[in-house]
């Protein structure tokens, strides 16, 4: 029997995650955008909740959340403001990769410290590039060997809280010349010699986050802050992507819940023609597309982690879940200013930052276009359509069906064929 309700645990953590959004988030969302400054002492709540580095193992003194705890606390965040829960959520990105191929050793003396103490630590996952977006194979910051320690060389851009991160997550090649097969995972030292944050982002929206721009020259990290296997950083990526993907399309569902709620409150008050306009048809209509978009994306998005906690591949799942739900929260925001007209516009309301915040999640950890590509192509991988003796057979995930169109001679049927049109 299919059981759609949370356990226990899960309410509970979804409740503890929403009523902190409520009470510290949703309240000061305006202030947090225009003071232009890390939110420290919020983070130290977040900290002190127990709602940051959901994935660290208990035995290392994490809080040791499942993928779909992970978007409990996302979609709570998310409803309270998207650049908050960027800020929160990002050490979560950061940590999976090192999480995925650490050693007891490593996992010991650098992840268990970092999740240990009375105060917040922030971490940073550097993949992106100025040339190297999409194209993630296409890194150029060069990590070279030298006796027992590693040079890095190269700059990294868009690296969420780099700027006051302990340590930074790099993504880096050994050989330039061997592509995605010549990457490697290294832990930096945020501190170290050699690295210089150049700039921050001005961003149009999700202003209580800070991206930042970071330059390696020669830093030098010890060995054993190589995490994995050369050659192996490309998939170690594309590992961590498809776990995280769940958590920023969880970030859409709260934006997207936030924005039903509100605009569903202004067409409850706001009268004209003598009735609340949520009484006329076009705006309930409007009301439930939206309700429906934060329903569909929201299971969408537990059902993709719920497969990560079975330990199955996601990546078809997760991509569609992600361009699905940030989708809702960019149509559901562009309602709900609609539906206030010109309040939705001002800054009097919260519609237009929701707005702001919902557009950078259909562009941060690949754009919607790239997870349609994905989707696409993991469709394309499991459905295929073979020859054999008796005509053509469909194959779904491993599996066999009969022909749709029976024994015949030739290759694929012309449907269009006089022949078929006298049929």
């Amino acid at each position: 029997m299919v059981d759609f309700a949370l356990s226990k645990q899960e309410q509970k953590i979804f409740d503890t995650a929403m009523e902190f959004s409520k009470k510290y988030i949703v309240p000061y969302a305006r202030e947090l955008e225009e003071a232009d400054e890390f939110p420290w002492k919020l983070a130290q709540l977040a900290f002190d909740a127990g709602l940051m580095n959901s994935h660290v193992p208990t035995k290392y003194s994490g809080p040791g959340h499942s993928m779909v705890d992970e978007t409990l606390i996302g979609e709570a965040f998310g409803y309270g403001d998207g650049g908050v829960a960027t800020t929160f959520m990002a050490n979560n990105l950061a940590l999976t990769p090192l999480l995925i191929t650490a050693t007891p050793e490593q996992m010991e003396k650098y992840i268990k410290p970092f999740a240990t103490g009375k105060e917040p630590q922030f971490a940073a996952f550097c993949l992106t590039e100025r040339e190297a977006g999409s194209d993630a194979a296409a890194v150029k910051t060069l990590a070279t060997k030298d006796g027992d320690e590693w040079v890095i060389n190269g700059r990294k851009c868009f690296s969420t809280n780099g700027h006051i991160a302990k340590f930074l997550t790099v993504f880096t090649t050994v050989d330039p010349t061997k592509g995605y097969k010549g990457m490697a995972l290294h832990l930096v030292d945020k501190e170290l010699p050699g690295i210089e944050v150049t700039m921050l982002e001005d961003k149009l929206g999700q202003r209580a986050s800070f991206q930042a721009e970071i330059e390696f020259k020669d830093v030098r990290i010890p060995d054993d802050c190589l995490f994995g296997e050369v050659g192996k950083g490309f998939k170690y990526a594309m590992q961590t992507l498809d776990r995280t993907r769940a958590g920023i399309a969880a970030l859409g569902v709260g934006i997207a819940q936030r924005a039903v709620h509100e605009a569903a409150i202004f067409a409850n008050h706001r009268r004209q023609f003598g009735k609340p306009i949520g009484a006329y048809q076009g705006i309930s209509f409007m009301l439930a597309d939206m309700e429906s978009r934060a329903m569909h994306a929201r299971w969408a998005t537990r059902y993709s982690a719920w497969l990560v906690d079975q330990g199955q591949r996601n990546t078809k799942e997760s991509s569609c879940a992600k361009f699905f739900a940030t989708d809702a929260a960019m149509q559901n925001t562009l309602d709900c200013i609609q539906i206030m007209g010109g309040y939705g516009y001002a800054k009097e309301y919260p519609a237009e930052q929701m707005m702001r915040g919902a557009k950078l999640t259909q562009i941060y950890e690949g754009t919607n276009q790239i997870q349609r590509l994905v989707a696409g192509q993991a469709i394309l991988k499991e459905t295929q359509v073979t020859e054999l003796d008796t005509g053509f057979r469909l194959s779904y995930s491993g599996k066999d069906y009969p022909d749709p169109w029976g024994p015949r001679e030739g290759k694929v049927p012309d449907f269009w064929s006089k022949s078929k049109s006298k049929k």
